[in-house]
């Protein structure tokens, strides 16, 4: 890593039990990959590194396991039938909940929010609404990183073939959602399979307004789960802007006592240490 990562350690010890943690991947952002990678290892849980078989990402490192399928692309059909192989190769593991990453998504904290183990029939991702709104006209659009218990992902690799029903669209028609990954995930869970799913309150991501707003909601709203760090200085920014929200608000909490605040209770760290 090009510079500290700072953490405060106020989240307890990491809890993510039987859980494993997926990363898709290609040769194309393998190094944005190993820039994340200690917040893919954070969570003290197996990780899953899934890249296509014409570009494959492997790491050698303990806790991790590197396997392809499928051919490399960023939109078609052939990179949904991907999809498709790299959820059948998750399932061959044994974990019975799934932390779904691309290579520029994570959890800034070690331990994933309690939250996501509530409801085995729920997905949660970070939703996309047209001005991010979330107003009920929306047409919302399931972006990553995803998290779901084994039933849903098994779900969706049993209702996949789904796909083959629809015709295939014109190679210049990039204005069709269902053939990137994030429109796959939107058309099974909620146009053929109704499958509950919900955004996650703590989450954020790049699109359609940039950077600098998921930054602002890491600073003020305390986002962790975020969709879009592309480098190391994004990284950093959004782990000093998620420690600054902790400090401010255990500033807040403890306002009303009397005498000074001593901030003692929470030791900054390197990430990884």
């Amino acid at each position: 890593m090009d510079a500290w990562l700072c953490q405060i350690r106020d989240m307890g010890m990491p809890m993510n039990e039987d859980t494993l943690v997926v990363v898709h991947c290609y040769e194309g952002d393998a190094d944005q990959t190993r820039i994340l990678l200690p917040y893919f290892m954070h969570h003290e849980t197996p990780v899953l590194l899934l890249s296509p078989e014409d570009s494959p990402v492997v790491i050698d490192h303990p806790g991790i396991t590197c396997l392809s399928a499928g051919k490399k692309g960023w939109k078609g059909r052939h990179t949904l039938r991907r999809q498709v192989a790299h959820w059948k190769l998750a399932l061959q593991q044994p974990a019975t909940w799934f932390f779904l990453n691309d290579a520029d998504s994570l959890c800034l904290t070690a331990k994933l929010p309690e939250y996501l183990y509530s409801d085995p029939f729920k997905l949660w991702c970070n939703v996309l609404c047209h001005e991010n709104e979330h107003l009920e006209t929306d047409r919302p659009n399931l972006n990553p990183p995803y998290f779901m218990h084994r039933d849903v992902l098994q779900f969706l690799v049993a209702n996949a073939d789904l796909l083959e029903e629809r015709p295939e669209p014109p190679k210049d028609d990039m204005g069709f959602g269902v053939e990137a990954i994030d429109g796959f995930y939107t058309y099974l869970v909620i146009n053929e399979l109704n499958i509950p799913y919900e955004n996650y309150p703590d989450g954020s991501t790049t699109w359609p307004r940039g950077y600098g707003d998921m930054i602002e909601q890491v600073r003020n709203h305390g986002a962790r789960i975020l969709h879009g760090v592309k480098n190391s200085t994004h990284l950093n920014l959004a782990q000093f802007g998620y420690n600054g929200w902790l400090i401010e608000n255990r500033i807040r909490e403890e306002a009303e006592d009397s005498g000074p605040l001593i901030m003692d209770g929470s030791v900054i760290i390197r990430a990884g240490e």
